[in-house]
């Protein structure tokens, strides 16, 4: 699979993990106190996973004004299709770039 065509595949494969994670963080936003932390999906580009990551609230949604950034399970991250932008205990912050990035932003757009 030429790189090109693999980062939009992954671009899309991440989104569609944000989507659900967008629906969890609009049911969870009123019912967890700013300290809990809430089970969301793994935003890797590899469509079987079923990893969660415990983020608070807040960590989630500062990774989500980002349009071109996810967060991984350490391990997760593709460095053929995205960046490591920021290293924490639980999570990484993945960035996509190129085309991943231009298909990353679209779909965030197109779900806001």
């Amino acid at each position: 699979m030429a790189n090109e065509e693999k980062q939009t595949k992954a671009a899309r494969n991440q989104s569609l993990f944000r989507a659900v994670n967008e629906r969890v963080s609009k049911i969870s936003d009123s019912a967890f106190t700013d300290s809990e932390t809430i089970g969301f999906l793994c935003e890797c580009a590899d469509t079987a996973c079923t990893q969660t990551i415990d983020l608070t609230m807040a960590e989630y949604q500062a990774v989500r004004r980002v349009p071109t950034h996810f967060p991984v399970k350490p391990g997760h991250e593709w460095p053929d299709v995205e960046r490591t932008v920021a290293r924490h205990d639980r999570y990484i912050v993945v960035e996509k770039y190129g085309e991943a990035g231009k298909v990353a932003v679209q779909t965030w757009r197109s779900a806001g």
